[in-house]
């Protein structure tokens, strides 16, 4: 009787821990994507700094060389039959790309993307994605991925900053934005663990990283707002 039941337990442990592996894979992957992702916008952002520094033609140096790879990788990722590899690698080219067309080129003063008048080209851009991904079938996910990526952090961007600039970090629609984005960002972690795979792991994490890192800056313009030099 109690070798039947040692038994039993050995193999409800064993079915356990197989059903748990994916989970446990994709979780690995979504948590090391975080600090990978950081990491990268970090040195991205000292690059630029130094590209700066070389005047005009580093900075359109440093601008070209994120939008050829980003245009480059959402073209191939249509091209790749996986789809969690083609989404995966459409979600990298988006990086590339808005670092170029948001980031850059706001910096640069080329254009403003988080203006009030940005929301004039925001909105019908977004209902365009929604209409290619829903309305019209047979569009590569990975390309979708590539232009979904932009709008998504810059929906984000627009909101924190357009909400902050009205109403103030220590308002209450401040901190209703900072709870959202924080639902966001567990949800993008907890869905990318649910996808058993390290493709959706990833996924997760990138938008985990994203959304938190909205959240945390709302914070950080909240305390600062409270001005705590003064103390």
């Amino acid at each position: 009787m109690y070798q039947a039941a040692l038994a039993y337990q050995t193999v409800t442990g064993r079915i356990l821990s197989q059903a748990a592996a994916p989970y446990i894979v994709a979780a690995f992957f979504a948590v090391a994507t975080v600090p990978v992702f950081m990491f990268l916008h970090v040195l991205g952002t000292r690059l630029f700094v130094r590209s700066q520094r070389s005047g005009n033609a580093g900075s359109l140096a440093f601008f070209l060389g994120m939008l050829a790879p980003g245009a480059a990788g959402a073209v191939l990722s249509c091209l790749i039959p996986n789809p969690e590899l083609q989404l995966v690698l459409g979600l990298a080219s988006g990086v590339f790309l808005w670092t170029a067309l948001g980031d850059v080129t706001e910096k640069l003063g080329w254009i403003s993307t988080y203006s009030r008048s940005a929301l004039i080209l925001f909105f019908p851009l977004v209902a365009v994605w929604f209409v290619l991904a829903f309305a019209i079938p047979g569009i590569p996910i990975g390309l979708m991925g590539a232009l979904g990526y932009p709008l998504f952090v810059w929906g984000l961007h627009l909101t924190r900053i357009r909400v902050i600039s009205h109403w103030g970090p220590t308002s209450i629609a401040g901190i209703i934005v900072a709870l959202v984005f924080a639902m966001i960002a567990g949800a993008a972690l907890a869905l990318g663990i649910m996808g058993q795979s390290i493709f959706s792991g990833i996924i997760g994490g990138v938008f985990f990283a994203i959304s938190a890192w909205s959240t945390l800056e709302i914070i950080w313009e909240r305390g600062m707002a409270e001005k705590p030099w003064r103390r």
